[in-house]
């Protein structure tokens, strides 16, 4: 969308055409199927052409070719491309991930199968009920470093109240126009991710740059 955006800026659109092809059934399908209609329609309206569960296999950079899994190809000018995702070298060499490529751990309080070794962030991997992993969303990484770090700190000191992670994340969607849309909600509700998303605004955009600008500056 902020290339679309970025597009009709240099106006250039109307002598583009852009296309989204992702793996899963829907964007966001994570979050529940409402949400996921919602950010589609989104996309859509953009005059974005979305193409669900179309799973790359090989990317031709000289003939400027993609090859997916369901035999389709598809010609590119420009290919935006997210690479797979999987767990450092170290970790796997380590011994440590399990069948799904990630290290396992209690969904509450990170703790691994390996005695006083905890994990939290992109490297696990955390089921749900409607099927799909826990999103590695930086949100979750911090809401799930501050219960490690308190619940190391109490059993180091012996003293103090443990704490769990129950959940909660919320996202920025980018939407161009200097608008964002907004979902938050629980992950961990049952039997759907209890998820609710705000359409996009100008308030919402200005919220994500304050909240970046906050945590360049309170790092950095």
């Amino acid at each position: 969308m902020l290339i679309e955006w970025l597009c009709r800026k240099r106006k250039v659109r109307t002598r583009v055409e852009i296309e989204m092809y992702a793996a899963e059934p829907g964007p966001m399908g994570v979050a529940g199927p409402d949400v996921s209609k919602a950010v589609r329609e989104m996309v859509e309206s953009k005059g974005i052409r979305y193409f669900p569960q179309h799973q790359v296999t090989s990317v031709d950079g000289a003939a400027r070719k993609l090859k997916f899994a369901n035999g389709v190809e598809a010609a590119f000018d420009l290919l935006a491309f997210v690479p797979p995702h999987r767990a450092p070298r170290v970790v796997r060499e380590a011994g440590l991930v399990g069948e799904s490529g990630y290290v396992a751990t209690d969904r509450a309080t990170l703790a691994t199968n390996f005695p006083r070794v905890f994990a939290f962030g992109d490297v696990v991997s955390i089921p749900l009920a409607l099927g799909k992993p826990l999103p590695k969303a930086g949100v979750f990484a911090h809401a799930q470093a501050e219960v490690v770090a308190n619940n190391i700190a109490c059993e180091i000191l012996g003293k103090g109240r443990s704490r769990r992670f129950d959940g909660e994340g919320e996202c920025f969607i980018e939407t161009g126009d200097g608008k964002a849309g907004f979902g938050k909600g629980n992950f961990y509700a049952e039997p759907l991710p209890a998820v609710r998303i705000h359409n996009p605004s100008r308030t919402f955009h200005a919220a994500k740059v304050l909240f970046e600008k906050y945590w360049l500056t309170h790092w950095f």
